[in-house]
């Protein structure tokens, strides 16, 4: 190759990066600067401690538990609602990890004190349940181990994801965003709808489906999901536009649940801009994330106030299934892509032809 052909090469690739830089910063933007709010003057006011009403005997599982905004839900459930138990579908991990996973809970729920009798009595089982969302038999699996051992399920809270990984794909060969924060929780929530539709017969039932979306939706493409793209890394798009069908898809399949199982109150929630472990991550990629920094304390809040709305989903007598909410507890249509209902009944017919090999649970 002659130097000028080179330098040509070397120049137009450098023009496609830049490309696909300048398109990743001006999504970022748009949604780090003109998204929502954490706490809007027309939010639901919802204080946990006072809101959250009694769970007693319920059973709920949380996927992605052991971070720190599914172990926020975990604890404020537990220690505000004493459901029965408390199942924690995080990546599989050793014995003693799991164990630390599960006394982290306990002790953020209710203290150091190991108290007895009544109080004791009334407190939360929290288990753990090995759960990989990137391999559908491990999301086999782990329903298959959770209806072996329970009879009922009244609060499924599909929390697991991921922001911000190098182009990759699943087990299946599903680019890993939606592989893992749709895919996966697809998968699992369709195994697991017998057994709510069984507890949705019991008296006083009120069974919840709670999808933990984004605003980071609006990244979607042009067209809101790429279908003819699932089964590859998606390597040509932005990690952005990755994370935001995978979150877009969410969406919808929270409207597709809502409308085929009435007997469940689903919704999909936004947590709001919060601080976590992954914020912390992303910081490392992201030169946005690392540039507004100094702005974070003014725009993010803790996961203490961000896990708020997972947790009206969960409990509230004010939530209408099938609807997407910001916090806490604000109603949004979204973009005309998070309005489609053809588009969300394409997805759950290419969700269903995906899944077809599965063998459902009874």
């Amino acid at each position: 190759m002659t130097s000028a052909l080179y330098t040509i090469v070397i120049g137009l690739l450098v023009i496609v990066a830049l490309r696909f830089a300048m398109v990743e910063f001006k999504e970022m933007a748009r949604v780090t600067f003109f998204g929502s709010r954490n706490n809007p003057s027309n939010g639901a006011s919802f204080e946990p401690a006072r809101d959250i009403p009694s769970l007693a005997g319920k059973v709920v599982l949380i996927t992605g538990a052991a971070g720190d905004l599914g172990r926020q839900t975990a604890v404020g459930l537990a220690r505000y609602g004493r459901p029965a138990r408390i199942y924690v579908a995080d990546l599989p991990r050793d014995e003693r990890a799991k164990e630390e996973a599960i006394n982290r809970i306990t002790r953020e729920a209710y203290g150091e004190s190991s108290s007895e009798g009544s109080e004791a009595a009334a407190r939360t089982e929290i288990r753990f349940l090995d759960l990989d969302l990137t391999y559908f038999q491990s999301v086999q699996k782990c329903a298959a181990e959770f209806t072996a051992k329970e009879s009922r399920l009244d609060i499924l809270v599909l929390n697991a994801g991921i922001i911000r990984v190098p182009a990759g794909i699943t087990t299946e060969g599903y680019e890993v965003h939606f592989g893992l924060n749709y895919l996966g929780h697809a998968l699992l929530s369709r195994l697991l709808v017998p057994v709510m539709l069984r507890t949705a017969q019991q008296l006083d039932a009120d069974v919840r489906v709670v999808v933990v979306s984004s605003e980071g939706y609006a990244m979607a493409p042009k067209g809101g999901i790429r279908f003819d793209k699932l089964k590859t890394t998606c390597a040509d798009m932005s990690y952005t536009q990755r994370y935001g069908q995978s979150k877009l898809a969410l969406i919808g399949h929270t409207r597709e649940l809502a409308r085929r199982y009435p007997q469940l109150k689903v919704a999909a929630v936004h947590p709001g801009r919060v601080m976590t472990g992954m914020g912390a991550a992303l910081k490392k990629e992201s030169l946005l994330v690392r540039l507004t920094e100094p702005l974070a304390p003014l725009v993010c809040v803790s996961v203490v106030v961000g896990v708020r709305n997972h947790l009206w989903a969960a409990t509230s007598s004010e939530v209408v299934s099938g609807t997407y909410y910001e916090p806490v507890g604000v109603p949004v249509k979204g973009s005309a892509a998070a309005r489609d209902e053809e588009l969300s009944k394409m997805l759950w017919q290419w969700t269903e032809n995906e899944l077809k090999e599965i063998k459902w649970l009874e």
